[in-house]
């Protein structure tokens, strides 16, 4: 089994295929991208061989010939790239950035995740001014080493502060307007 040179696709790579206007130039795209990282592996010969598809097939669905390809024929292009298959199609263009590995290693040895060592490096900073008073300002910074059980749970407690944060500021309006709305009825009784 040939060891592939995989390609990781950056923020670059993914928005460049979202604005592509057809699965063919994104098949193109992503084979073209295969070939340059292993010369000669993915050309549309290859890859016709391999995915046990003619070559004018291969040429046909990159050119844009073939209106509907069937998926099937999608499927193996993408097996042999080692690719979602959907990454041919718009739908996964939508939304967050999603990243893919053309190439990804099959048959590797799957590395025991140590979940207690430190994965994450999450490094905070926060600056507080008051509006009113130059003087009142705090600024803190810290870098923080995180193990993967850690990350999710630091994730939900930096949100629920957050969140607490903008409750409290909600809370307190309320509490003002009762007591504006108390202290509006006071001044009328007087």
């Amino acid at each position: 089994m040939n060891k592939f040179e995989p390609y990781a696709i950056k923020h670059e790579d993914f928005l460049e295929l979202k604005e592509m206007s057809s699965l063919g130039e994104r098949v193109q795209w992503i084979r073209e991208k295969a070939n340059e990282k292993n010369p000669t592996l993915f050309t549309r010969y290859r890859v016709a061989d391999k995915s046990s598809l003619s070559q004018s097939t291969i040429k046909r669905i990159e050119e844009n010939e073939v209106a509907s390809p069937q998926r099937k024929k999608l499927e193996d292009i993408a097996a042999y790239l080692r690719v979602p298959v959907e990454a041919f199609f718009d739908d996964y263009y939508k939304g967050e950035p999603k990243s893919f590995i053309i190439c990804e290693p099959e048959d590797e040895i799957i590395k025991e995740i140590d979940l207690e060592s430190v994965s994450y490096v999450v490094e905070l900073s926060a600056i507080t001014k008051s509006i009113m008073a130059k003087t009142n300002e705090v600024t803190f910074e810290d870098k923080v080493e995180l193990t993967a059980l850690d990350y999710e749970e630091f994730i939900d407690d930096l949100t629920t502060l957050v969140e607490k944060v903008k409750k409290r500021r909600q809370t307190w309006e309320l509490k003002r307007n009762a007591y504006n709305r108390l202290k509006g009825v006071k001044e009328e009784d007087d």
